[in-house]
């Protein structure tokens, strides 16, 4: 049976995972309006309660330690369902609300619309958002959601399709393991052999990995066989980030990480010009979902036009 005893409190839950997020005591605190003691204390009960340490408090930035980076990417899905839950009841309790629910893949929801979400919900303020990610492919083909996010080069069974942004991808490292390995923003890598290589998958055809993307650059593969996959794309920049090796980025996701200096960009790049992220709908026509739609294409052009 569980006890109260069993569980962390969701405060100091919320105090970890912003100080993993914001790599900062005092920038959590901020975040949560409290003070920095306040989220230490917090951080220490819940190592208490998990009976080790989450949080590398050596060095600054912070960084999560290993277990601490596994249990960060997995109280992250309890906090979203938490979340998720309590924004839907809230809907519940809000008739004259319209409610629409977006279906992406989980790399694309965490790091492309989860940073937009604020100002989503400042342009729609009427609006009840659902969230609904995910990393399978038939879950997303069968998902009945309002607004969709595929990964393809064409999808087909829509009513509406629109390539937001086209596939390019290149490399990315940390720059102390840039440092550590001689390399220096913009290098093109030539040889692999000899790199730290960061996986999410082994063998899967809708995405690049370092085979298909080496291979089609005429760049030398690596001879060291594939041991270990992250289960989600995050979890790979997660690793990239704290200087376990390099990943592969993809312009649109990887940028902000860039611009805040956590990561470098090396080439060369790979670029598609018909393969990309979609955005796809069945219900564009309608008034909510159609203004929805159109904000998010804004989105990617403001973009476009600041690069």
């Amino acid at each position: 049976m569980m006890t109260e005893q069993d569980l962390p409190t969701l405060n100091s839950l919320l105090a970890f995972e912003a100080t993993v997020r914001n790599q900062s005591m005092t920038v959590a605190a901020n975040e949560l309006d409290i003070t920095q003691p306040l989220v230490s204390q917090r951080i220490r009960a819940l190592e208490d309660t998990v009976g080790g340490v989450l949080i590398n408090r050596s060095k600054k930035p912070l960084t999560a330690t290993e277990a601490g980076s596994k249990y960060y990417y997995e109280i992250q899905a309890a906090l979203a369902s938490i979340l998720n839950a309590t924004t839907n009841a809230k809907a519940n309790l809000r008739t004259n609300n319209t409610k629409i629910s977006i279906s992406a893949y989980f790399g694309f929801a965490f790091h492309w619309l989860m940073p937009r979400l604020q100002r989503l919900q400042e342009a729609f303020p009427d609006y009840q958002f659902e969230i609904q990610p995910t990393n399978n492919l038939a879950e997303l083909n069968s998902s009945n959601a309002d607004i969709l996010f595929h990964f393809a080069d064409h999808i087909g069974k829509y009513k509406f399709e629109e390539l937001l942004f086209s596939e390019e991808v290149f490399p990315v490292c940390s720059p102390s393991f840039a440092d550590k390995m001689g390399l220096k923003k913009g290098d093109f890598l030539i040889d692999l052999r000899k790199l730290s290589l960061l996986h999410k998958d082994k063998e899967d055809p809708r995405w690049l990995n370092w085979k298909s993307w080496s291979e089609t650059l005429g760049i030398q593969p690596s001879k060291y066989p594939v041991m270990f996959c992250y289960n989600n794309y995050p979890l790979v920049v997660e690793a990239a980030i704290n200087g376990q090796g390099i990943c592969l980025g993809w312009e649109g996701l990887i940028n902000p990480f860039i611009k805040e200096g956590k990561l470098i960009e090396l080439g060369p790049r790979l670029k598609s010009t018909t393969r990309g992220y979609q955005i796809c709908s069945n219900y564009h026509s309608t008034f909510a979902i159609g203004n929805v739609i159109k904000w998010f294409i804004s989105e990617t052009q403001k973009v476009k036009r600041n690069k």
